[in-house]
């Protein structure tokens, strides 16, 4: 069976948008940042910046360089960024890619199951049923006391 939307929260999809959108400047600031201090990575950086140096510790060594305000730049956009959006999910423009923009829309919709879209379908088709008939003729039935379906107690059809 095809999955048939229910309903989409176009509230917390607007809502993880914009936070993406945010996070998307930050993936572009740390990628710039990368390219001038000549790393893929901040692993990458870390791990050549101590080789050159001969440190253990990359902080100190970018000190060594100059290096350290853009070193700790980069750790305070990995915290902020929190693995939630990497450069893979940004077109070369810096926008968001529709993929990212389409999980995120399928993530808040909710769709009907099975079982639901039966118990929906049949419905309808009563209801349609129901509303086909004159008005004369749909005073004929009335709930029971077992909430069914039945004829009324006043109807002359129920013999």
């Amino acid at each position: 069976m095809k999955q048939v939307k229910k309903r989409e929260n176009g509230h917390l999809i607007q809502v993880e948008l914009e936070h993406l959108k945010k996070l998307a400047i930050m993936v572009a600031e740390m990628d710039d940042l990368l390219e001038g201090l000549e790393a893929k990575s901040i692993e990458d950086f870390e791990k050549n910046i101590n080789e050159l140096t001969g440190f253990t510790n990359a902080i100190i060594s970018s000190a060594a360089f100059a290096k350290e305000d853009e070193y700790k730049r980069l750790l305070e956009l990995e915290i902020l960024i929190d693995g939630k959006l990497s450069s893979e999910n940004l077109t070369k423009s810096k926008e968001l890619k529709s993929s990212v923009i389409a999980s995120v829309i399928d993530k808040h919709t909710e769709y009907y199951s099975e079982n639901e879209y039966a118990t929906k379908k049949t419905l309808e088709d009563l209801m349609q049923t129901y509303n086909s008939l004159s008005l004369e003729n749909r005073q004929h039935i009335a709930f029971n006391r077992s909430n069914e379906l039945a004829f009324n107690i006043f109807s002359e059809l129920r013999f």
